[in-house]
């Protein structure tokens, strides 16, 4: 069976810690720590917190991802001031993992700033420019987590209009260029909303080293428990139960209840039998 996560997003409006201990008193095999707002900041962990947090690992081992942060950053943004600040606060969440002796950290792409009808990077500088500044960021963001024994998993964002990953061939792409190293994390949600999740596992292939599983009704990203939405997941339950790294429920709730994540892994459970 794969090794399944809790994230602290699924009490987002909890510290971090104590999605932490929670997900240790309901005996979780991993936990991702989502760098949002108000649960966490990579800034402004104190070191107290991560002494007790190496404690709980002590206890009850389990393994720690970290998503890092993904809203009001940009590591394709035009302004070198923004890419370096934005590149300095993923920087700041590998060192969180590597604190915690995690092994990968989640990050997005960069965002393109132009919408411009009809352009592609492939016919547009102003696109090219911010596809080739998101490359060079993550470049330094990969070389800096190898550094430290972190695996960065790039997301399949593509749903978002303005990101810079607008289908599977580009993330191949980007990993060509960045490095063999840098590996991907499928969202299932994700791809239900665009090539597909087949396609997904076809072209991406060995190259994914992480999973975000939620549910939705297709036709946007609801980040729901497994059974909330309409997502069948039945014609993947053998690539999911042979899935060697972690497997994060990626369910988020604006509230402090771990419930809808112990709902989610009740029916992940139920699914892989």
């Amino acid at each position: 069976m794969p090794k399944i996560a809790m994230c602290s997003s699924s009490m987002i409006m909890a510290d971090w810690l104590d999605a932490f201990k929670a997900a240790a008193r309901n005996d979780f095999d991993a936990f991702e720590i989502t760098c949002v707002f108000p649960s966490a900041d990579p800034h402004s962990i104190k070191p107290e917190a991560l002494d007790e947090a190496r404690e709980i690992l002590r206890q009850m081992p389990m393994e720690i991802c970290v998503h890092a942060p993904f809203f009001e950053i940009n590591i394709a943004a035009y302004c070198k001031s923004i890419r370096t600040a934005s590149i300095s606060i993923i920087e700041s969440s590998i060192d969180l993992c590597h604190a915690l002796n995690g092994k990968a950290l989640i990050v997005h792409n960069g965002d393109y700033t132009y919408d411009i009808p009809g352009a592609t990077r492939h016919n547009h500088p102003a696109l090219e420019i911010q596809w080739t500044s998101n490359i060079d960021a993550l470049k330094q963001i990969n070389a800096y987590a190898n550094e430290r024994g972190v695996t960065v998993c790039l997301e399949n964002i593509i749903i978002n209009d303005t990101s810079i990953d607008r289908c599977y061939a580009d993330l191949l792409e980007i990993r060509a260029a960045v490095g063999d190293s840098l590996k991907f994390t499928l969202d299932m949600g994700h791809s239900r909303l665009s090539q597909g999740t087949a396609e997904a596992i076809r072209i991406l292939g060995d190259a994914i080293g992480h999973i975000h599983l939620s549910d939705n009704f297709g036709e946007k990203d609801d980040h729901l428990p497994l059974g909330e939405g309409n997502y069948d997941y039945s014609d993947y339950v053998g690539f999911l139960k042979n899935f060697e790294h972690v497997i994060t429920l990626e369910v988020i709730d604006v509230g402090i209840d771990p419930e809808p994540a112990l709902k989610c892994r009740r029916a992940l459970r139920e699914l892989l039998g």
